[in-house]
C-alpha cells in the first residue's frame, strides 16, 4: 500500500506536459492493442478507441469488452495505470481552469481584446458609467484598471486589471494600445481636489506618453474636480474633460434658472430616457451647414452642433467639410433608420 500511495504522489507531481502525453500513449496503448488482440470484438479502430475511453474514465458501458487473457490483460493494465493518469489529467485540467478564473479575478491576466474602452479607477460613478455604455453598446467590451484586489463588477464583457495606472507595463496588461477609448476617473478616497486632480494629470501623462512613443492615437477622456487646473493637462493631448463637482452645480444652477430642464438633461445623457445625442456624417449634397440641418430634420433629427460650434446658424452658410462632426438629438429607431438608409 505504501508503495502505491508513494508512486500515486510521484506522479501528481508530474507537470501537465508530462501526464498528457502520459495519457496519449496510454490511451494509444490501448486502442491499438485491443484492436490487434482482439479483431473479431473490436473489428474497428474507433471500437478499440471507445473501450479504451469508458474504461480509463471509469464509466464501462459494457457494450465493449475483451473476451481473451491477452485482452484482459490489456484491461487490468488500463485499471491499475490508464485510469490513474487520466485521474491525474482531468485534475490538472480543472487546477488550470480554477487558477485561470482566480487569476481574472484577481486582475493578472492579459488583455488581448481589440476596440475594447479602458476604465481607469473604480467607484460608484464609474459603475454607473459602465452601465450606461453598455445600455448603448451592448456587445461593448470594458476593461477596469484599478489596484484593488479583485474584480469588481462581475460581468461576462468587463474585464479587469489590478496595478498602478501609471505603470507602463499595467497599460499594456490592459491592451492600451489597441482601445477605442481610455476614460479616467478621478479617486473619490483623496479629499483634496489638488491631489485628486494630480493623480489624473499623472495617470493621463502615462497613457499619453505610451501613445507619443507608439505613434498611436488614443482618445482620453479625464475627470477633473476643478476647471482652473484643465491649462495643467495642456502638455499633453487629453481629447475630453469632465467636471466632477462642477458639473453637478452647474447643472443644479440651470435647474433652478430654468425650472423643468433637469429632465432635458436627463434624456440627453441617458439612453434610459427619451432621445440620444448621435454623430452622422454628412453627405456630399449638403453644401452648406443649413442645408444639413433642413436635410436632418426632414429625417427627424435635430442638428444642435458641429463640430464643437452649437451656434453653427450665425455661419449658416458656410461651407460643410466631409470631415465635419454633426450632432444631432434623435430616438434610437429614426437615428438607426437614417443610418441604414444612407449606407
Amino acid at each position: 500500500m505504501t508503495i502505491f500511495i508513494r508512486l500515486w504522489k510521484n506522479i501528481t507531481s508530474i507537470n501537465f506536459l508530462s501526464i498528457a502525453i502520459a495519457s496519449v500513449v496510454v490511451v494509444m496503448t490501448g486502442t491499438v492493442g485491443i484492436h490487434f488482440i482482439e479483431r473479431e470484438n473490436f473489428p474497428s479502430w474507433f471500437d478499440g478507441f471507445w473501450w479504451t475511453m469508458t474504461t480509463v474514465t471509469t464509466v464501462g458501458y459494457g457494450d465493449y469488452y475483451p473476451q481473451t487473457v491477452p485482452g484482459r490483460l490489456l484491461g487490468i493494465f488500463l485499471f491499475l495505470f490508464g485510469i490513474g493518469v487520466i485521474g491525474v489529467l482531468i485534475g490538472k485540467i480543472a487546477d488550470g481552469a480554477s487558477a485561470f478564473k482566480q487569476m481574472q479575478r484577481e486582475g493578472k491576466l492579459l488583455i488581448k481584446r481589440s476596440g475594447h474602452y479602458i476604465y481607469i479607477g473604480w467607484s460608484r460613478k464609474v459603475k454607473k458609467s459602465i452601465e450606461e455604455v453598455l445600455a448603448n453598446e451592448t456587445d461593448a467590451y470594458i476593461v477596469v484598471i484599478d489596484d484593488r484586489g479583485e474584480h469588481p463588477f462581475e460581468h461576462e464583457h468587463i474585464a479587469f486589471v489590478q496595478g498602478d495606472p501609471t505603470d507602463e507595463a499595467i497599460l499594456k496588461r490592459a491592451n492600451l494600445l489597441e482601445a477605442a477609448r481610455v476614460a479616467v476617473f478621478s479617486d473619490p478616497t483623496l479629499d483634496s481636489t489638488l491631489l485628486a486632480d494630480a493623480k489624473t494629470l499623472l495617470i493621463a501623462s502615462a497613457v499619453e506618453g505610451i501613445s507619443k512613443a507608439e505613434n498611436v492615437n488614443i482618445h482620453t477622456v479625464v475627470e477633473i474636480n476643478n476647471e482652473s487646473h484643465i491649462p495643467k493637462f495642456e502638455h499633453i493631448s487629453i481629447d475630453d474633460f469632465i467636471l466632477s463637482n462642477d458639473s453637478v452645480s452647474l447643472l443644479m444652477a440651470k435647474a433652478v434658472l430654468t425650472p423643468g430642464t433637469s429632465n432635458l438633461f436627463r434624456q440627453l445623457l441617458s439612453k434610459q430616457h427619451g432621445s440620444n445625442i448621435h454623430e452622422v456624417k454628412p453627405k456630399s449634397n449638403w453644401q452648406t451647414y443649413e442645408d444639413a440641418q433642413h436635410a436632418l430634420a426632414k429625417e427627424g433629427m435635430n442638428l444642435f452642433c458641429i463640430n464643437e460650434n452649437m451656434n453653427f446658424l450665425h455661419d449658416k452658410d458656410s461651407a460643410l467639410e466631409p470631415t465635419d462632426r454633426l450632432f444631432v438629438i434623435a430616438s434610437d429607431e429614426v437615428y438607426e433608420k437614417f443610418k441604414h438608409h444612407i449606407v
